[in-house]
């Protein structure tokens, strides 16, 4: 039965079959060969999976994105950006990934993300003889950010299914969110270096300050949504809800580049988009209720601690396993169908839920940038027109960056512990 569900599940997605659509066929086929339980179960398996109440922030914090782009907040942080560091060795390219890391703090999306800042630097940067590479691979990953600085959906999913505050893995997600950021404009300063491309003209002060008071509201939405978590205010449920009507007052009342015949596009786009994170997350469940009735959670548990009983190295062989599967699953699927595999593992290890969570969620920004399925690179590409084979040898490097803080983020704790420790989340 397991032989046949993954196989078929592989056959679909080389045939290029969305996942969700390759985890629901092969789970159903399975079943119809193997198995004597009525196949209606599968269908109560998808409805429970997709019902939880928290789940209710996947679409809002999706719309909030769509608001954020059509109202025009993502421009003026793309703006504000460059101002502050377009002047600094590495120019557009740490602008990018500056405007990366303000809307990663808005939409909690890496598509969201990649497409919102990447639409509008990427040709930019192209203009400026950055190269396809280049430009192509810092948007990439800087998209990739958006689901580990908060708020972060897959942060949402993971927490449902594994049982961890969401509240807290936001907070933890904040440094290490920082540090990837960091680390890319590391390498952009090294390229352009290499490559002599001149950085921005410096902004003056005035326009420093203009650009700031410009988006000043639409930074604030990162404090609404922070402040009000941490405070106890409102939970990562209801805080979607107030930065959808928030990016909606802003961008219509406000900035008033959000019309009414705006609304149709941001609605269907954002319910379509929803449409595909709940239906992954219900084939995942149903998928990994099979894998869970052959006992090969446990299995494969038992066969992680068997080779060690060393708690670093058994992160480690996690970490391999999160960022092989990350090149071709959703997050969406990996938390789903893996979390609950391994979650008996690092409980035993003693590893605090909340740093296995964000180290889970840095391992899977790793894979929005991955090919073949890297959702965020296969968005950045689109816009540049940038052919893989291309760019391949300049990616590896950016995408060496975030695997360098994923180390750092494994084996330094306090890098996702410390800030929820101060805000509560850790007695």
């Amino acid at each position: 039965m397991i032989a046949t569900l993954f196989l078929t599940f592989i056959i679909l997605l080389i045939l290029e079959a969305p996942v969700s659509f390759s985890l629901l066929i092969s789970t159903v086929v399975s079943m119809f060969f193997f198995s004597d339980i009525d196949l209606f179960a599968i269908v109560v398996k998808m409805f429970r999976a997709s019902s939880n109440f928290s789940l209710i922030a996947v679409p809002f914090f999706i719309l909030a994105g769509g608001f954020m782009d059509s109202g025009g907040i993502s421009r003026r942080l793309v703006t504000f950006a460059s101002n502050i560091i377009g002047h600094i060795r590495g120019g557009l390219a740490n602008a990018s990934v500056m405007a990366a890391m303000f809307f990663a703090g808005l939409s909690g999306a890496a598509a969201a993300d990649t497409a919102a800042v990447g639409s509008l630097l990427i040709p930019a940067m192209k203009r400026k003889g950055y190269g396809k590479d280049i430009a192509t691979s810092v948007m990439a990953t800087a998209g990739s950010i958006g689901i580990v600085i908060p708020p972060s959906i897959p942060m949402i999913i993971l927490g449902v299914t594994a049982s961890i505050s969401i509240g807290g893995m936001f907070m933890g997600g904040i440094i290490p969110g920082i540090l990837i950021g960091v680390s890319l404009m590391a390498v952009n300063i090294i390229y352009t270096k290499i490559r002599k491309i001149d950085p921005e003209p410096r902004a003056s002060f005035r326009e420093m300050l203009r650009s700031f008071a410009d988006s000043f509201l639409a930074l604030f939405t990162v404090v609404i949504i922070v402040g009000g978590i941490t405070a106890g205010i409102f939970t990562a449920t209801e805080a979607s809800v107030i930065a959808a009507l928030y990016a909606f007052i802003i961008g219509f009342f406000v900035y008033k580049e959000l019309s009414f015949k705006d609304l149709p596009h941001v609605l269907v786009k954002s319910a379509l988009t929803t449409g595909v994170v709940v239906l992954t997350i219900a084939a995942a469940a149903s998928f990994g209720w099979v894998l869970a009735a052959e006992q090969i959670p446990s299995q494969i548990a038992n066969f992680l601690v068997s080779l060690t009983d060393n708690r670093w190295i058994l992160l480690i062989l996690i970490n391999i396993l999160f960022l092989v599967l990350g090149t071709f699953l959703d997050p969406s699927a990996i938390i789903i169908i893996v979390v609950p595999i391994i979650w008996p593992v690092v409980q035993e290890l003693g590893v605090h839920p909340i740093h296995f969570g964000v180290m889970a969620i840095v391992n899977m920004a790793v894979g929005q940038c991955t090919p073949p399925v890297g959702v965020a690179l296969f968005v950045a590409s689109g816009i540049s027109g940038a052919k893989l084979s291309d760019m391949m040898g300049t990616y590896l490097r950016y995408l060496g960056a975030m695997v360098l803080v994923l180390l750092f983020v494994t084996f330094i704790p306090a890098l996702s512990l410390w800030i929820p420790e101060l805000t509560g989340y850790i007695k």
